[in-house]
């Protein structure tokens, strides 16, 4: 039900379970990545400037959450920005809710479903079996998912065909990229190869990263250090642009002008590390007395939150996590910071971070925005429900 930093905080991320070597599509609770990139605005004629400009309303904000529905269901929700319900559909936790930008959506029965925020359901398309998370277009309809299958159907080859497959309304699931992976790719001689995840789907392209297979972890943020490259492929042409290729330092989040962060270190974060385009533009040290992680770019980049744990805590022996939020000026490199308990950021937008905080003792969550500036916090599901963020639009 609530996200952990043992799973890899991008949406539809394909993740290998603590039990080792078995793996799993993550049922996606958080959406750390924002490709939306500016556009450009065409020029105001200078008669224009003499009347009033009219005044466009920013658009809403929809948190989408996962909410415990009592039994084996939950529900899917999409709350306003001060956590009103507008909208909720009951699902089964395993049909793995998402966000994208018309609502609420779910794959079921081999079908991907929207609740929109004006309470519509409806059924998009197809979802073959196997496949490896979805992740919704731009125009909210579309979709793309990425699939892994033994080279010639052979269980026993670990060599592996990985698609990255792409569906628009009224046709069929197109194929923009087909790859042969082996255990030796980027992972080394002792890895189970790998297998795309896809992160997002905006106007810059598909977003996703190559997981491996056969790696397991519960310390803190262990998941989300395995992943070595990251790239934004075109889904038309196919065409791909490197964000990341790094084993020591994977991809933690991108930013809205496909700015990427991540952390190097190994039992430890020694460096934050940002680049644009795949090159490294600014790297920060730190003490490494502490992990980090489930970094989040502000709208404007201007900014980066992130969370770091002292490098002993571990998930693995169920102490209580000690999570502090940071946020960092990234012109300046001095950061603010509050001690937030076990506290899983989603999504940066609109001024706000949202988030879910858990409850060590009785493992009860619920969803929160935060202030960046000042750290107030604001609860937006009530008591005695399980909650967790799945999404912001």
């Amino acid at each position: 039900m609530t996200p952990t930093r043992a799973a890899l905080a991008l949406p539809a991320a394909v993740l290998v379970l603590s039990g080792c070597g078995v793996a799993a599509s993550h049922a996606p609770r958080t959406t750390t990545v924002a490709l939306h990139l500016p556009a450009t605005a065409p020029a105001i004629a200078a008669t224009a400037l003499l009347r009033p400009l009219p005044v466009i309303p920013p658009a809403p904000t929809y948190v989408i959450a996962n909410v415990s529905a009592g039994g084996a269901n939950e529900w899917v929700e999409i709350l306003t920005a001060s956590g009103k319900i507008v909208a909720r559909a009951e699902i089964n936790p395993s049909e793995g809710p998402m966000a994208g930008p018309g609502g609420a959506y779910w794959v079921a029965n081999n079908a991907l479903h929207e609740l929109t925020p004006a309470g519509a359901v409806r059924t998009l398309g197809m979802v073959p079996d196997g496949v490896y998370g979805v992740v919704i277009g731009p125009d909210g309809v579309s979709y793309a998912y990425a699939t892994s299958a033994p080279l010639n159907n052979d269980p026993s080859n670990q060599d592996t065909v990985n698609k990255i497959m792409v569906m628009h309304p009224d046709a069929i699931a197109k194929a923009i990229v087909d790859t042969v992976a082996t255990p030796n790719d980027v992972y080394g001689e002792n890895s189970g190869g790998w297998s795309y995840s896809l992160v997002s789907w905006t106007n810059a392209g598909i977003a996703f990263v190559r997981v491996p297979e056969g790696m397991c972890g519960c310390g803190g943020f262990e998941l989300q250090m395995q992943s070595g490259y990251s790239a934004i492929i075109d889904p038309v042409s196919g065409g791909q642009t490197t964000v990341t290729a790094s084993t020591s330092c994977p991809l933690s989040d991108l930013g809205p002008a496909l700015e990427s962060v991540c952390f190097a270190g190994t039992n430890a974060t020694t460096a934050i590390q940002l680049a644009t385009a795949g090159v490294v533009t600014h790297s920060y040290a730190l003490s490494g007395k502490n992990s980090a992680g489930d970094a989040l770019f502000s709208d404007d980049s201007s900014q980066l939150a992130y969370v770091t744990l002292p490098a002993g805590d571990s998930e693995c022996d169920g102490d209580p996590i000690t999570a502090t939020l940071r946020v960092m000026n990234l012109a300046t490199g001095s950061t603010a910071n509050r001690y937030m308990g076990d506290f899983v950021p989603s999504a940066w937008t609109g001024g706000l971070i949202y988030g879910t905080v858990t409850n060590d003792t009785t493992g009860a969550s619920y969803v929160v925005s935060v202030n960046p500036a000042t750290f107030a916090i604001t609860r937006l599901t009530p008591s005695g429900d399980t909650a967790g963020v799945v999404g912001v639009i």
